[in-house]
């Protein structure tokens, strides 16, 4: 076990952001494995209002919010933050963990939890070399799976690769972890697209959320 484990001195906070729409088992999946990795006892879950690479459609905002409050209702370590949303502007990440940063204070360990396509393309995201100025990555990938990277992509991972958790549990920032996870061939695309031909989508995502999907007509 960890010193930081073994002390509790350091609070660890993770984020993990996306479209969520809608959220589904994958999403929550990853949230829960890591949420047990880290011990955590809180892991945020945030909603983009408009993502910088990709275009939002189907649901309002505000549907895809209440969707993932009734998705983490059953887990107290995971919370939606809406501070994304209600901003009315694109999202970029840097600015939200300079954000969070700010509000937390030095000390406590920030993670950032990202899958591994979107790790692929941070030389395309806003300021991305200072990502790990502000927390530390985790990037949750397939076992067995193995990403070409560019040169500049690969020096990045060096110079801040993580062998163990505990790296990240003993500094608030600075590190970049991969971690494999459970594979769960869910995405909100293939959701969305049986919900138009009106298939079912049951099992692919929480019981609340369905009904919720079907009683408001989403998607169709």
């Amino acid at each position: 076990m960890s010193e930081a484990k073994q002390t509790g001195a350091r609070q660890v906070i993770a984020i993990m952001g996306g479209t969520f729409n809608p959220i589904h088992n994958a999403h929550l999946r990853v949230a829960v494995e890591i949420a047990d990795l880290f011990t955590l006892n809180q892991l945020k879950l945030m909603p983009c209002f408009q993502p910088a690479h990709k275009a939002v459609f189907g649901s309002s905002t505000k549907q895809r919010v209440e969707m993932l409050e009734l998705a983490v209702a059953s887990d107290v370590r995971l919370s939606v933050d809406t501070r994304e949303v209600v901003s009315a502007k694109p999202s970029f990440t840097i600015d939200t963990l300079k954000e969070l940063r700010a509000e937390v204070g030095r000390d406590p360990a920030l993670i950032i939890i990202i899958g591994m396509d979107s790790f692929c393309s941070l030389p395309s995201w806003k300021n991305w070399l200072e990502l790990t100025s502000y927390a530390h990555i985790v990037v949750v990938s397939r076992p067995g799976s193995f990403p070409v990277f560019t040169d500049e992509l690969k020096n990045y991972y060096e110079k801040y690769r993580a062998s163990t958790i505990a790296e990240l549990q003993c500094a608030p920032s600075g590190c970049i972890l991969f971690e494999a996870i459970s594979p769960l061939d869910i995405s909100s695309s293939m959701i969305r697209e049986l919900q138009a031909q009106k298939k079912s989508i049951a099992y692919l995502l929480p019981d609340s959320v369905q009904n919720y999907i079907e009683k408001n007509k989403l998607y169709l």
